[in-house]
């Protein structure tokens, strides 16, 4: 090999290092606040970073959720300064019960992931509102370097888990839906303002696609017969007549490992 060959390589190696540490130098100099009302405002799905002073700093961005959905953050691995990050709600106080642990998105591990199991069930977050939130994040107690970090979000909508979080559908409607892992949930709300009967069921992105299952809650039933399910699949609900009031449609998994997309429709017919 040539001199002129050897010193084209040295120096396409020096660019291409010095390309790396602009690009990481830029995203730790990413304007950021050290409290909510100082906080820069970033987009989702995008990188972000810092660098601590001190022990007492904090490096503080604000995100806004368009839509109710699930939150991926996570950190380049080998710094030394991050200790800690946090979700805080548009009050700037810790969102209960999210923190770091495996995502069922991305399946790796993450500084905040949403949906959130926790040791009591009631503590589970499974989805979040939409709107404004922070993300803050913390330094090692005892030194810091002033070594520069790079974090990642990853925002994907996704309706209610549960009856509180429903998402409401104005019948007739056809609205396309998700599940991503075994214990996923979507739920629907369904206003009935007269007496009535529902039919909803699935269809998928095609003829070969696993459906979700079916079930629907609501009022008190008058009798065994007012809910009626059109085949054994768990995929169509037809009812009889139903009283006027909140219906909920859950579609869950068939099976643990057949999540996907689907389509769910809607109808309601009024019995006078």
């Amino acid at each position: 090999m040539n001199t002129r060959v050897q010193k084209a390589i040295v120096f396409g190696i020096i660019v291409a290092a010095s390309c790396v540490l602009f690009e990481s130098s830029a995203l730790a100099d990413t304007p950021h606040g050290r409290d909510c009302a100082t906080a820069a405002t970033i987009e989702l799905n995008t990188e972000a970073g810092g660098t601590f002073a001190d022990t007492e700093d904090r490096i503080v961005y604000r995100i806004v959720l368009e839509r109710r959905g699930l939150l991926d953050v996570w950190t380049e691995a080998g710094n030394l300064d991050l200790w800690d990050a946090e979700l805080l709600d548009s009050s700037c106080n810790k969102v209960a019960g999210v923190g770091p642990g495996n995502s069922v998105v991305r399946n790796r591990y993450m500084r905040i992931t949403v949906p959130h199991v926790n040791l009591k069930p009631e503590e589970n977050v499974w989805t979040l509102d939409a709107g404004v939130y922070f993300l803050r994040f913390s330094p090692d107690p005892v030194d810091v370097f002033g070594d520069p970090f790079v974090f990642h979000t990853s925002f994907t909508p996704h309706y209610g888990h549960d009856i509180r979080t429903a998402e409401y559908v104005s019948v007739p409607a056809s609205v396309d839906g998700l599940l991503l892992y075994p214990e996923d949930r979507e739920v629907f709300r369904v206003q009935l303002p007269y007496s009535g009967e529902i039919h909803a069921w699935t269809t998928g992105p095609n003829e070969s696609a696993a459906l979700p299952s079916i079930s629907l809650s609501g009022p008190p039933i008058a009798n065994e017969t007012d809910l009626e399910l059109n085949d054994t699949t768990g995929q169509a609900i037809q009812t009889s007549v139903l009283k006027p009031g909140d219906y909920y449609l859950s579609l869950e998994p068939m099976q643990p490992d057949l999540p996907g997309p689907f389509t769910l429709h809607v109808e309601f017919m009024k019995i006078h």
